[in-house]
C-alpha cells in the first residue's frame, strides 16, 4: 500500500481511534459520520482483515487493529511533527488551534487578549469551545483546555496563565435588606443562595479562608445553575446570595447592584492554568497561542 488514498484512509483510521467513535471523529473532521464509515469499509477490504469491531454506540479494536495502531501512531506522529518543523523556515507562523475552555476564563481571560493574538498571527486559526463540562480533550480533537488551576485532569501537563484569583460572595441590596447579613460562613445555613453545579456534575461547596482557618459549607437554595452570567443575573434580582470569581461581578460592585457579603472571608484560589497532552510535543502554534495569554 503506497497510494494517497491509502493514507488518507489509514489517517481516518487513526482518527477515529483517537475520537473513540465515528460521530466524535466526524464532528472533529467537519465530515459526514457515513462517510468515515465508507473509508473504514474501502480500507479494510483493501487490507482484507477487520481492524474495527463496530456496535450502535462504540468501536473497539480488534487485535489487527490494535497492531496496525502502535505501528502507524509514532510514524503519523513523526508526520505532524516534520510539518510543524516547518514553522522555523517560514518567517512566521501556521497552524491551527483548538482550545476548550471554562466560560469564566473566556470572558476573563481569552475576550481581552484574543484580538491582540489575532492580529498578531493573522495565519493561526483559532477554535474556542466554551464549556463548563469536564470532557476528553483529546478524543474531542482538541488541543488545550483551559480550567482553574487545581482541576486539572491527571496525565495532562499543568501551565499557568494567571494569578491567583479571588472568590466572593455578593447579594443585592434588596435581598440584603429583607435578609440580613450573614457574619459569619455558617450562618449561610439560614439564607436563599444560588448553588453551583460544577462541569463533573458535583454542587459545588463554597469554600472561605480566613486567618489560617478553612471552611467549606454546602449552602442550601432551591435553584442550582452552572453558568456565571445567569447567577450573576438571578442574584442582582434578589433571588439569593452567589458566590463567584470577584473579577465577574466588578462593574456590578462599582454600580451597586451587587455588594459583598463576607469581605474578610474572601478565599484566593488558583488561577486559569492551560492543560494539554503530554504524548507529543506543544504546536509552535499553540506555544505562541498560550505565551499570549500569559503575557
Amino acid at each position: 500500500m503506497s497510494n494517497r488514498t491509502d493514507l488518507v484512509e489509514l489517517e481516518v483510521f487513526l482518527a477515529i481511534v483517537r475520537a473513540g467513535g465515528f460521530r466524535r471523529a466526524a464532528t472533529i473532521r467537519g465530515v459526514s459520520a457515513s462517510a468515515l464509515s465508507h473509508s473504514m469499509r474501502s480500507l479494510e477490504e483493501r487490507l482484507g482483515v477487520r481492524l474495527l469491531h463496530r456496535t450502535s454506540r462504540s468501536v473497539h479494536l480488534t487485535a489487527a487493529g490494535e497492531m496496525l495502531v502502535r505501528e502507524l501512531e509514532p510514524r503519523f506522529r513523526g508526520i505532524e511533527d516534520a510539518i510543524e518543523g516547518l514553522n522555523e523556515f517560514r518567517g512566521h507562523l501556521v497552524g491551527r488551534v483548538r482550545i476548550t475552555a471554562l466560560r469564566d476564563a473566556a470572558r476573563l481571560l481569552l475576550a481581552p487578549k484574543l484580538p491582540a493574538f489575532l492580529a498578531a498571527f493573522p495565519e493561526i486559526e483559532v477554535e474556542i469551545a466554551v464549556d463548563d463540562k469536564f470532557i476528553d480533550m483529546v478524543a474531542e480533537g482538541f488541543d488545550a483546555g483551559i480550567r482553574y488551576g487545581g482541576t486539572v485532569p491527571e496525565g495532562m501537563i499543568a501551565s499557568r496563565l494567571s494569578d491567583s484569583l479571588e472568590w466572593i460572595i455578593v447579594g443585592s441590596p434588596g435581598y440584603l435588606r429583607d435578609h440580613g447579613h450573614p457574619g459569619h460562613p455558617e450562618d449561610l445555613a439560614s439564607h436563599k443562595c444560588i448553588r453551583i453545579r460544577l462541569g463533573t456534575d458535583r454542587i459545588y461547596e463554597w469554600e472561605f479562608e480566613h486567618q489560617g482557618k478553612r471552611l467549606a459549607i454546602d449552602v442550601p437554595g432551591t435553584i442550582i445553575l452552572d453558568d456565571s452570567e445567569l447567577s450573576i443575573r438571578m442574584a442582582e434580582a434578589g433571588v439569593g446570595l452567589f458566590y463567584c470569581l470577584k473579577a465577574r461581578v466588578d462593574a456590578q460592585l462599582s454600580s451597586g447592584s451587587l455588594v459583598a457579603v463576607l469581605p474578610e472571608w474572601i478565599s484566593p484560589g488558583p488561577g486559569f492554568h492551560a492543560y494539554y497532552s503530554s504524548h507529543r510535543q506543544v504546536p509552535s502554534a499553540l506555544r505562541a497561542f498560550l505565551d499570549h495569554l500569559r503575557g
